[in-house]
Order: C-alpha cells, then sequence, then structure tokens
C-alpha cells in the first residue's frame, strides 16, 4: 500500500512540475502571440496612412518631396504611438539593398531630429528573414537587436497596384518579456510548494470519499443529460416555428442532418446532406466555385474581422421556387457556418410599390409645382419627335450629326429628370448609350442614324409618363395649358400696328403704351423665371447623391425681358448645375473635414453692364481638379502639354465633346457633352464664357451675353 501512496506523491510532483513548465511556455506563447497580434494589425494598417502611389515600379529617391516624406512621418509616428509600438515602416528592395521608403520616429527622435529613417535611406541591417520575405512574399517574424534596441518585429509583403513589391513592418520592444516570465517561474514555484503542503490532507480524505463523490457525479451527470435533451427539444420546437430557416454545415459544405422545418418549406425537399452551393445556385457553375472557395477562406481564417470582411462578399438574396430570400452567414464555430434564410417576397414587393408610389408622387407635385415650365417642355418635346425624321443633316458627317443629337439628347434626359419623370429619362439615357458605341465607329452613317431615330419609340416612353399623370390629375389638367403662346408673325404684326398708332397719336398713347407692354410680354418675360424651377432641381438631386445644400438662390438685378430666343441657353445651364452638385460639392464628411460648413452652397446671379446680360453660377465645393483634366486630355491626344500651360485652356477642356474626367457613366453625369451643350448655345446668341476655380474653395461659371442678341433696340427704349 506504501508503495501506491509513494508513486501517487511521486506522480503529483512531476504533475506540478509539468504544470509549472507548461504555465511557463503557454504564459511565454500567449505574451508572443499577442505582441504578434499586434504587430499584424500595426504593419496591416500602415500602407493606409502611406499616398497610393507612394511605391512605383520607377521610383527613386528622388520620388517625393522631403516634405511629403515628413508628412508621411509624422502620420506614421502618430499611428505607432497611439498603438503602443516602437516603429512602423516601409521598406523596399532595390538591387540587393533595401531601403526606406517611410518609417515612424520616437517622440525624443522628432524632438531632437536624430536617429530619424528618411525616405530612401538604406537599411543596413538586413537579415536573411527580410530578404525571403521579399522573396517568398510571404509574412515573417523576427527577433533582432540592433542600436535602436531589442525588438520583436514582422515583415508584412504587399504587392501595389503598378505591380511594386514592397514590405511593411512594425517593431516592438520585448526586453521585459524574460524578466515577466522569470517573475511568472517563482510565483508558480512557490504556488507548487504551497499546494504541496495543503493538499496532502485533501488528497487523503478524497481517497476515502471517493466512491461517494463518484456516485453523486454519475447522478448529476444522468440528471444534466436529460436536461440537454430537453432544452435540444425546446430549441428545435423554438427554430421550427420562428418562419426562418436555419442549417449548419461544415468543411464538407453539405448541410447537417439538424436544420428548421422551414428549409423544408423554402428548398421544397430533404436538404440533408445536400452540398449548399448547389442548393443555393444550382444551375450557376461558377457562382457555385466562388461560394465553396469564399467558405473554405472563411474556414482558414483566423481573425473575426476578417472573417466578417470575407462573408460580406457573398451574395445576400436569392430567387429559390419564385421566392426572395435573404441570407445570413454566420460563423459559429471555426469549421462551421449557419445560414438563416428569410423569406422577404413581401416585404420587397412591397418596398417596390412605395418607391413606385413615391417616384409618381414626386413627378406629379413637379408637374404641378411649374406646370406652365411642363407643357413648355412638353410641347417642345413633341416638336422635336415630330420633326426627328427630317432631323440628319446630309450635308453634315455623321460624326457631326451624331454629336448634335446627343447633346440635344443629353439635355432633354435632364429636363424631363428635373421634373422627375420616371420612364423617360430612362429611355434616353438608353438612347444616350447608343449613340455613344457609334460614335466610335467609323463606318455608321446618317442614313443609319435617321432610320434607328425614326425606329426608336419615344413617344411610348412619354406616354407611360403622361398616362400617370392624366391618371392622377385628369384630362381636364392635360387639355388646358395656362400657357399664352404667339408666334413671331403674328407678334410683328401686332407690335407694328401699335407703334403705328402711337406714333400718329403721340399725346393720347398712354393706354396704346399699356397695350403694347401686354403684347410684349406674350413673347417676353423677366429673365430670372428661366430659372426658377432650378432650386427644387437642386434639392432634389443633391437628396439622390447625398449631399448636403442650402436653398439655391437665384438673384436677378436687372430689369430685363428676354424672348425664345434666350430658353435654349437658359435649359443648357442644367448641365452646370448638375455638374456643381455631383462633381463640385463634397460630402457633408469631407466639407465638415476640411473645416468648411456642413451645407454647400449654389448660386445664380443675373446682372447687366451698358451691354451685356452676365449670368454667374459659382459654388463653394472642391473646385476643378485641373490636373486630373490634363490627364485625360493628353491620354485622349487630344491636346499638347504645351498646349495646356495656362489654366485658361485646361478649363476650356471641360466643354469638349466626349470629355469627362467620371471613369464611370451615370445617369446624372459622366457622358461629357452637358458642358458642350451649354457653350454651343452661348456660343449662338453671341456670347462667351469663362471659368475660375481654386482648388477647395469652389468654383464660378460666367457667362456674358451681348443685349442686343436678347433685347431689340425698341424694346429696350
Amino acid at each position: 500500500m506504501r508503495k501506491y501512496y509513494y508513486g501517487a506523491v511521486a506522480f503529483y510532483l512531476i504533475a506540478l512540475l509539468s504544470y509549472i513548465t507548461y504555465q511557463y511556455t503557454s504564459q511565454r506563447s500567449e505574451l508572443i502571440a499577442k505582441i504578434d497580434q499586434k504587430l499584424i494589425r500595426c504593419a496591416s494598417v500602415t500602407d493606409q496612412f502611406l499616398p497610393s502611389s507612394l511605391h512605383t515600379p520607377d521610383m527613386n529617391a528622388e520620388s517625393i518631396s522631403p516634405e511629403q516624406d515628413t508628412r508621411n512621418r509624422i502620420a506614421l509616428s502618430r499611428f505607432s504611438q497611439s498603438m503602443n509600438v516602437k516603429y512602423v515602416y516601409s521598406f523596399i528592395l532595390e538591387d540587393g539593398k533595401v531601403y526606406f521608403t517611410s518609417s515612424s520616429a520616437t517622440p525624443q527622435e522628432l524632438k531632437s531630429g536624430e536617429d530619424i529613417s528618411y525616405y530612401f535611406d538604406e537599411y543596413t541591417e538586413i537579415t536573411p528573414l527580410l530578404l525571403e520575405a521579399f522573396k517568398t512574399r510571404q509574412m515573417q517574424f523576427e527577433e533582432s537587436s540592433d542600436q535602436w534596441g531589442h525588438f520583436r518585429s514582422v515583415y508584412l509583403p504587399h504587392v501595389s497596384p503598378s505591380g511594386r513589391v514592397y514590405i511593411t513592418g512594425s517593431d516592438m520592444e520585448i526586453s521585459d518579456i524574460d524578466a515577466q516570465l522569470h517573475d511568472l517561474l517563482i510565483n508558480a514555484f512557490i504556488d507548487t510548494l504551497f499546494y504541496t503542503f495543503i493538499l496532502i490532507p485533501f488528497f487523503i480524505a478524497y481517497r476515502m470519499h471517493n466512491m461517494t463523490i463518484q456516485n453523486e457525479l454519475s447522478r448529476l451527470v444522468d440528471e444534466r443529460t436529460a436536461d440537454l435533451k430537453e432544452r435540444s427539444v425546446a430549441v428545435k420546437r423554438l427554430l421550427d416555428n420562428a418562419n426562418q430557416g436555419f442549417l449548419t454545415f461544415s468543411t464538407s459544405l453539405s448541410v447537417e442532418n439538424e436544420y428548421s422545418h422551414k428549409c423544408l418549406e423554402i428548398f421544397g425537399e430533404s436538404i440533408d446532406g445536400k452540398p449548399i452551393s448547389e442548393l443555393l445556385y444550382p444551375e450557376e457553375t461558377q457562382k457555385r466555385d466562388f461560394l465553396e472557395q469564399t467558405i473554405q477562406a472563411v474556414f482558414n481564417e483566423e481573425d473575426e474581422v476578417k472573417v466578417e470582411a470575407i462573408l460580406s462578399l457573398l451574395q445576400q438574396e436569392f430567387i429559390i421556387r419564385h421566392k426572395l430570400i435573404q441570407v445570413s452567414y454566420n460563423r459559429i464555430e471555426p469549421n462551421r457556418l449557419m445560414l438563416i434564410l428569410t423569406d422577404i417576397t413581401d416585404k420587397k414587393n412591397l418596398e417596390i410599390n412605395v418607391e413606385r408610389e413615391r417616384n409618381r408622387l414626386k413627378m406629379i407635385v413637379a408637374v404641378i409645382s411649374n406646370s406652365d415650365e411642363f407643357f413648355e417642355l412638353l410641347d417642345e418635346y413633341q416638336s422635336f419627335l415630330s420633326r426627328r425624321s427630317g432631323f440628319v443633316n446630309i450635308d453634315h458627317t455623321p460624326f457631326q450629326n451624331l454629336t448634335e443629337l446627343y447633346r440635344l439628347i443629353h439635355t432633354y434626359k435632364g429636363l424631363f429628370a428635373q421634373k422627375d419623370f420616371i420612364t423617360t429619362p430612362q429611355g434616353l439615357h438608353k438612347v444616350e448609350s447608343r449613340f455613344s458605341v457609334w460614335l466610335q465607329d467609323e463606318t455608321i452613317s446618317n442614313e443609319t442614324i435617321q432610320a434607328m431615330l425614326t425606329k426608336i419609340d419615344f413617344e411610348s416612353w412619354l406616354k407611360k409618363d403622361i398616362d400617370v399623370l392624366r391618371e392622377t390629375l385628369g384630362d381636364d389638367f392635360m387639355d388646358k395649358k395656362s400657357t399664352i403662346t404667339i408666334d413671331d408673325e403674328t407678334f410683328e404684326i401686332l407690335h407694328g400696328k401699335i407703334k403705328e398708332l402711337i406714333e400718329t397719336q403721340p399725346d393720347e398713347c398712354h393706354e396704346l403704351s399699356e397695350l403694347l407692354e401686354d403684347i410684349r410680354k406674350l413673347k417676353y418675360k423677366p429673365i430670372g423665371e428661366y430659372f426658377a424651377s432650378l432650386p427644387k432641381y437642386v434639392e432634389m438631386i443633391s437628396e439622390r447623391l447625398e449631399k448636403s445644400l442650402k436653398p439655391m438662390d437665384v438673384s436677378d438685378t436687372t430689369n430685363i425681358s428676354v424672348g425664345e430666343e434666350f430658353k435654349p441657353f437658359a435649359k443648357s445651364l442644367i448641365h452646370v448645375i448638375r455638374n456643381s452638385v455631383d462633381h463640385g460639392i463634397e460630402t457633408p464628411e469631407e466639407r465638415v473635414e476640411n473645416g468648411k460648413d456642413e451645407y454647400g452652397t449654389i448660386l445664380l446671379s443675373i446682372t447687366d453692364t451698358e451691354e451685356s446680360v452676365v449670368i454667374e453660377i459659382s459654388d463653394d465645393g472642391r473646385g476643378i481638379n485641373k490636373e486630373k483634366l490634363k490627364q485625360k486630355a493628353l491620354e485622349r491626344g487630344c491636346k499638347t502639354l504645351l498646349e495646356l500651360e495656362n489654366d485658361s485652356a485646361v478649363f476650356e477642356l471641360m466643354f469638349e465633346d466626349f470629355l469627362s474626367t467620371k471613369d464611370e457613366i451615370s445617369d446624372l453625369s459622366g457622358r461629357g457633352v452637358g458642358l458642350a451643350s451649354v457653350r454651343s448655345e452661348v456660343l449662338k446668341l453671341g456670347g462667351s464664357y469663362s471659368v475660375v476655380s481654386e482648388q477647395g474653395k469652389g468654383c464660378r461659371f460666367i457667362f456674358s451675353i451681348p443685349k442686343k442678341s436678347l433685347v431689340r433696340d425698341e424694346d429696350e427704349k
């Protein structure tokens, strides 16, 4: 019996020693693991503080200015201090040598200016692991001692968009780890001695009561097992009645046998053991492969933040058996996912109906708010449609005809969008896209253009929108136009007769003068009235683009009335307004960050001089990106660098056909014809234009039109 006690004591001592050893190694591993995680996070984020264009294949010691290097260093230094690491930095490998492209510095180094690593300083303490990171493009950890201290480092390789391999790294001092582990070892040893003495009597007592405890444990296990079974049944009952589908799968990617009853209703069959990719994508092989690869990436990833990012790439909504199913992905174990499936068909249909009704009401309100302008636009557009069979000029080249049509369609699209029309702008946008393709095709003929123009069913798009208005407002509204129009010939006859009477009876011409003024009002209206609908349009597109703007102010200090010849130019200015909101005004967050009022400002002012009417549109946005304009022009080959030496030549590029700084085309902008239309109209009036812009401050478009183009001499008198 004694030998069993001795054996037990020996086993206990061995176990305590093993425990001490385990505590030591596990604590050390845990400390190093925490340090490594912190180093990885710092290294992963470091390149986000550096310009995206910093690492290029042809970079050299002169690629960036000292000021830029200083800004990079300060940004990294602040980041390293906030993360409580010693350094963060980036390297490149050039001709077998390693160079800094940026590095943080400690507050003492920043203050003294000493021991700072500058852009393209050579890193002389190259290690095999650093070179291995460049060679294999795999992350490497290293412990090292150098002139700056004893560190643990991580080297994280990257490849820039231009193909340059570079490394971001992070260093953390670990000099105090050994001291911490030594203290841990001493404390563990003391604990061992203490527990050795106090556990001896408990060991004896345990042996005496062992059978009693075992019996009690068996009873508790049986009770707990029964409780777990009851809970499992309750959970399954709850899931089956939750009106959602719940299923799980592991690395096999096949559905496990426990899933909720709703899954049977969604898929219409038993799904036990079936591949999840085939259930979600029964006929789409490429999407199945993508789903499987993405889920395997989730199983292989330990960082929960990255797991969430990867899962966000997966499709969230599916059409399954004519139902719209929303799928939520949740990793419940390292190698197990749960999918929650919700039938949102009714909800989606309701959202679509609400959105459709909201758009209908917006169109109706826009038409009612300015019915005169609506009927005027409707008449002009219908006139264009009636003339389109002969619109193509056979004396012009196909490119010239297409360009003119492109501008006209683009303007009408903007005007109907301003009235919140639904179908017509969408149809005109498709026509624009067709024209955009044809402009690149040198084989297109005038006959093809005319045939296509005649074939397109413009009227059906307009009819759909008009039917909505008739349905709500009735035929009376559509048939009773409040605008009175007078043709040029009738106006001239009436105007001439009244003037003859005034000249014949100059002493009794008061009533005739009033009549003459009333006649003039039939043909002329105050110039400011042509822009009355712009504030509402600005409010509409700013809401759509999630921009915050103050109500647009239209200021007219003149006493000038103009006729129909001014209308095309006035309507073309919608392109300037749209560009100001889309390109010029920043997001609220960007404005606040730049020290501006959260709400942007767009103004339209009308003034006059002795000879001209001046219309100015200004905003307090980001200004014009001259460098991007130059780049686009040089890429197209339409200008040389010598031709773009001054600002006026650069700003003139905005008025060129088909030149846009936007990379993507939307139904608002990106075609590159809007400002070309404005230039065409202002030149038709014999006017001129100029642009004033200051980066970060805003932009002004100034249009000057001779009065003689707008007001006849006798009218002015």
